[in-house]
């Protein structure tokens, strides 16, 4: 799965872009109520809330209100308190997108993800290692994962 040709932007997330519309329906193949989004990027770090955002103005322009929440700094502390916000929401039947960094750069992201219905994996070309994706994967459960989000970086 792919998502628009760079990362930034999400202000072309609307119903008539066909790049957009892949990634909505992809995503909605599976059950969720909440949904991580794993990824991240030095040279381009809100990348993954972009594209959260984006998918929130589609859900808008179809009358679904998803909640996003970011969660990339979360830390222990704070944990449990954010996952009772996401569920109090999802017991109201609201949706939830969870934007969380690479486990190898955030320890909460393993629970975060275990605790959420599905996940999707932001893969950034030039950046992301496949073993950072693949130790993401593996520790969070390879079933909780829907696909990945290719990304190609900004250009300066």
């Amino acid at each position: 799965m792919t998502t628009p040709g760079s990362t930034g932007q999400a202000a072309a997330a609307t119903l008539g872009n066909p790049v957009w519309q892949r990634l909505w329906l992809r995503c909605h193949q599976s059950d969720w109520q909440s949904l991580a989004l794993v990824g991240s990027s030095k040279r381009d770090p809100g990348a993954m809330l972009e594209i959260a955002q984006g998918l929130a103005r589609i859900g808008k322009e179809l009358g679904q209100e998803l909640a996003v929440f970011d969660a990339r700094t979360i830390g222990l502390v704070d944990m449990e308190g954010t996952l009772q916000q996401i569920k109090a929401l999802t017991v109201k039947g609201k949706r939830c997108l969870v934007v969380l960094n690479l486990v190898s750069e955030n320890a909460t992201t393993v629970p975060m993800v275990q605790s959420l219905d599905g996940a999707l994996l932001g893969v950034f070309i030039g950046e992301t290692t496949v073993v950072a994706a693949s130790r993401t994967i593996d520790e969070a459960g390879r079933g909780k994962f829907l696909g990945s989000i290719v990304l190609e970086q900004r250009a300066p």
